[in-house]
């Protein structure tokens, strides 16, 4: 049976006479990627800082294959295991690729240079990270997104069997914390890299994790797969949220939907009006958002039992709807024509379109008519969705000649809703 990379037996921490972790038990498999999850102030980072000998446990031991952790050097613990801090404090004006090559350190001598070899992998690791090209850039000139990802290829650079992780993308933009992610998650099937990460956004934990832990105050929640730690019951009673737990349309992982707190609601004249046209799971996420937001949001044509129409039904959100597996029906097009000429705005979200869902789109065409704002979402990867034959696409086109707006991703919406509440406040203040 192979040895444990990491075993936790009984460990308490504590700040002063704050006691932060309480009775911790973990065993860490070799090749395992573990999220850790749970509200602030449950003690994730002190229980990463002495899973990387930063801290002492006040009680209980560490062993870090099968030895105990407090007996190990710092330089052979280094040689294997790198960590990723949430911050990194650097004062002085190094280069990019001087900090890199910090990584190094733990393979090197006393007074040793760096070999050929040694500058391969540091070049490895930073084209890696996607930072080779800030390389003479002094550290101090970079972004946060930037020197987060030039202390992962230091990190990478020790060339690691383990790599510790704090929030790693907590101050990235979506597509490189995707970026990041996937890099350690190829690492992680590849090479068998063992990967131990701090997660604030449960979607991102659950989609790259193998294994999760939730910790709350100090303890261990609730630890297994994901399916069985990410349910609506442990987020209530851990983040004290309602959510709505659902399975992702391709992946089927769990999806996790913040819904509404009671009373949140307040929809007044200054909130829009929202229709989405969507299906397949893509609406889920953006729905959730824009009811917290305020918005009075709709959608249709979705077929009953779709995961849209779960989370629809879910908000109590008006949804135009089809039977199950069913073609949309003339009767269910004009229900959702005429919800969508109630809104501000029409979004066409990234579902997948065939003949039997085709008014989906066609719909456009009598709303633009009436000057009404629509927009399409990833229009860049609407050949790959479109199994009518290209029909889609050459309709989409067309419609962009009369007043089809293109928005990149679902962030957009996001600014574009935005952008229409303050049109309402501004007009609002202008009659008032």
């Amino acid at each position: 049976m192979e040895r444990l990379v990491f075993k936790i037996h009984g460990v308490e921490c504590s700040y002063g006479s704050h006691q932060v972790l309480q009775g911790v038990n973990l065993d860490v498999a070799p090749g395992s990627f573990l999220g850790i999850i749970g509200p602030n102030a449950a003690g994730k980072s002190t229980l990463l800082k002495t899973i990387a000998a930063a801290l002492q446990p006040t009680r209980g031991v560490v062993y870090f294959q099968e030895e105990e952790l407090s007996k190990i050097s710092r330089q052979d613990f280094a040689k294997q295991v790198a960590v990723v801090p949430q911050e990194s404090e650097i004062h002085f004006p190094f280069s990019v690729l001087e900090v890199v090559m910090m990584g190094r350190h733990p393979h090197l001598g006393r007074f040793a240079q760096e070999s050929e070899e040694d500058i391969k992998i540091v070049r490895e690791a930073m084209e890696s990270a996607n930072c080779w090209h800030l390389k003479d850039r002094s550290v101090l000139e970079l972004s946060g997104g930037e020197r987060q990802k030039v202390i992962l290829a230091r990190a990478l650079a020790q060339d690691p069997q383990i790599i510790l992780l704090d929030e790693p993308v907590a101050h990235l933009d979506l597509s490189a914390q995707l970026e990041v992610l996937n890099l350690l998650k190829d690492m992680n099937s590849k090479r068998g890299v063992t990967v131990i990460g701090i997660f604030h956004d449960l979607n991102m934990a659950v989609q790259f994790s193998e294994q999760l832990i939730i910790l709350h105050k100090g303890k261990i929640f609730a630890a297994g797969t994901p399916e069985e730690v990410l349910t609506a019951e442990n987020i209530k009673d851990v983040y004290n949220t309602d959510v709505l737990v659902i399975k992702h349309p391709l992946t089927g992982i769990p999806q996790i939907v913040l819904l509404p707190l009671a009373g949140e609601r307040q929809v007044d004249s200054i909130h829009p009006r929202i229709h989405l046209i969507c299906g397949g799971g893509v609406g889920g996420s953006i729905m959730g958002h824009l009811t917290r937001m305020g918005c009075t949001v709709t959608a249709g044509v979705l077929n009953i039992q779709d995961t849209d129409w779960e989370v629809g039904h879910a908000l109590g959100l008006q949804v135009v709807e089809e039977k199950p597996f069913s073609p949309i029906s003339k009767q269910s097009y004009e229900a959702n024509l005429k919800l969508a000429l109630e809104a501000d705005a029409i979004f066409l979200l990234e579902t997948p379109f065939g003949r039997g869902n085709l008014l989906n789109v066609q719909i456009l065409e009598p709303l633009l008519l009436s000057q009404k704002r629509c927009y399409l979402v990833d229009p860049d990867h609407l050949p790959e969705r479109d199994y009518t034959g290209g029909q889609v696409v050459q309709l989409s086109s067309k419609l962009q000649e009369k007043g089809l707006l293109m928005l990149s991703d679902q962030l957009g919406v996001l600014r574009v809703v935005q952008d229409i509440r303050k049109e309402k406040e501004d007009a609002e203040t202008a009659l008032g």
